[in-house]
């Protein structure tokens, strides 16, 4: 009999004990030698990052700490990203035509060191320039669809001006601290180099690396020369691990001051009974929807894409998470965002797919499967990709499709959906904080097809119907002439079934009651609560 996915051998229970054994040998350590100062540990739902460069990032996780090591020259106001303010930059200005950005740096704000320079450099206009140019590179960045649109040129020492080459909706947004928004120094990267960049880089902000461990922890301490003042804490330690269990326990005896915590209703209200300890529910969050690969069979049907659709019941997969945590999301564009279709509307227009399983035999028998058909998909491991895969699963079992589900590890599951692998990809993505147009964009143009696009990075479905409609936004100054063509766009991929928006997914951390983070947390784009200057642990 074949064993379940999650039981071990006796043969492995030796290693995987020692490996446990030397963790928590590893957490006490780290708690006894730093008692003495204000050392903040949280623990993150990952089993590792992928890049501390920030350019080449594509999974959500690897966004870890990013704002804590670098700047923008714009940033979200902590805690609520509906505001934008200065950052390193003090102030800007944005032409009438929008199609001009003028950047007025502060003096003195500071590197972390680097070698060669102990006590860092100055940060100036020379910076911003090779930071858009890192961010336009393919080689480098993979939000070079976005940066390449931008012509960057230093007025003096502390003035930059950015031209655009095309027209972009809101393009200050994407020079806050997000993404490519934040800031990278020229000469620390050219000394430091590309590849071990990736693990040491350097930045301008509260804190700065120290020490990286793959796997196990990530370790920064403050940055003394930060323009905003010297940090609170002395420091902060990031511990990589994805065992709830471990990660509660931590909370618990007091290794761990935050944790990443599960995104479901019962686990909420479990960590409320916690002794000494604040849930956080915030959002953005992260969108969840399906695409279908119109160029895989039979999936290149549209009564198949169509009986997938009225299978589905958005209700029954948002009960299993709870409405605390999560909203349904009915077009593609998160709900915050201009351009967004309500639920209402997306009914109104006869394209909400409400349940209806007799219709949703129908359409399989007239496009030829009668019986259904049977279909692989590669998953994550990670239980946010899991549970919603398999009710998804459950749920088109109803009407004969059989899904055989292959778990891998989360890396390698975000190398194979970017092969093509997948017939539906389930897509978890972080909402963007540009626009409307950075979404559908990158997810429904054909520029961004995975492998054979121009761009490759997330169209999954190899959509090619809605270009035109996402370009003509791109260029329309008319702000309700943009929403209502961003609006034709979904109407267009609702209509075509080329993917299907689940919900929209809240962020769950835990901490103890003596955290504080400085800022009162409503949102935030960094997936975690943020740690900045003003983050303290209170006695």
């Amino acid at each position: 009999m074949e064993k379940p996915y999650n039981g071990c051998s006796k043969e492995l229970m030796i290693p995987i004990l020692l490996m446990v054994s030397i963790l928590i040998v590893g957490f006490h350590q780290s708690a006894t030698a730093l008692d003495s100062k204000k050392i903040l540990r949280m623990g993150f739902a990952m089993s590792d990052v992928t890049y501390l460069d920030l350019h080449p990032i594509f999974r959500s996780q690897d966004m870890a700490c990013h704002d804590m090591i670098y700047d923008g020259l714009l940033r979200f106001k902590p805690g609520d990203v509906n505001v934008i303010e200065p950052d390193i930059a003090e102030r800007y200005q944005i032409s009438l035509d929008g199609m001009e950005l003028t950047f007025y740096l502060r003096k003195g704000v500071m590197t972390h060191p680097f070698k060669g320079y102990p006590e860092g450099i100055e940060f100036t206009s020379e910076d911003v320039i090779f930071s858009i140019q890192k961010a336009a590179n393919p080689k480098y960045s993979v939000d070079a669809n976005l940066f390449k649109n931008f012509v960057a040129e230093a007025i003096d020492k502390y003035t930059v001006k950015v031209k655009l080459t095309e027209p972009i909706p809101t393009p200050e947004r994407a020079f806050a601290d997000h993404r490519g928004g934040h800031m990278v120094p020229k000469k620390a990267f050219e000394i430091i180099g590309p590849l071990a960049f990736k693990t040491q880089p350097v930045g301008t902000g509260p804190f700065r690396i120290i020490k990286y461990l793959p796997g196990q922890s990530i370790v920064l301490t403050a940055h003394e020369k930060y323009w905003r003042g010297r940090p609170r804490l002395d420091g902060v330690e990031i511990w990589l691990m994805p065992g709830i269990k471990s990660r509660e326990s931590g909370l618990k005896k007091g290794d761990l001051h935050a944790i990443e915590g599960l995104q479901e209703q019962a686990w909420v209200e479990k960590m409320k009974k916690m002794p000494n300890t604040k849930v956080e529910v915030f959002g953005p969050g992260e969108i969840v929807f399906l695409s279908f690969n119109v160029m895989k069979k039979p999936f290149d049907n549209l009564l198949v894409r169509k009986a997938m659709a009225y299978s589905l019941n958005r209700k029954e997969t948002l009960a299993l998470i709870g409405s605390e945590i999560a909203d349904p999301m009915c077009g593609q564009v998160p709900p915050f965002l201009p351009g967004a279709f309500t639920c209402e509307e997306v009914a109104k227009a006869g394209l909400l797919y409400k349940t209806d399983l007799e219709m949703a035999k129908a359409f399989l028998r007239n496009a030829g499967y009668p019986k259904g058909f049977s279909m692989e998909q590669v998953i994550s491991e990670r239980p946010s990709y899991r549970q919603a895969t398999e009710n998804i699963q459950a749920q088109w079992k109803r009407i004969g499709i059989k899904v055989k589900l292959k778990i891998v590890d989360h890396a390698t599951y975000q190398a194979q959906i970017r092969k093509g692998v997948n017939p539906c990809v389930l897509c978890i993505c972080q909402c963007p904080s540009a626009s409307a147009d950075v979404l559908l964009y990158n997810f429904f143009h054909s520029n961004s097809i995975v492998v054979t696009g121009k761009s490759p990075i997330t169209n999954f479905s190899h959509c090619t119907i809605v270009d035109d409609l996402v370009e003509k936004a791109r260029a329309e100054t008319d702000k309700e002439k943009q929403i209502a063509l961003w609006k034709r766009a979904q109407y267009k991929l609702l209509q075509h079934v080329i993917s299907y928006p689940l919900y929209m997914r809240k962020q769950i951390w835990a901490r103890n009651s003596k955290v504080k983070w400085g800022y009162d947390l409503k949102s935030t784009f960094a997936l975690y609560p943020q740690v900045n200057e003003l983050t303290d642990i209170l006695k």
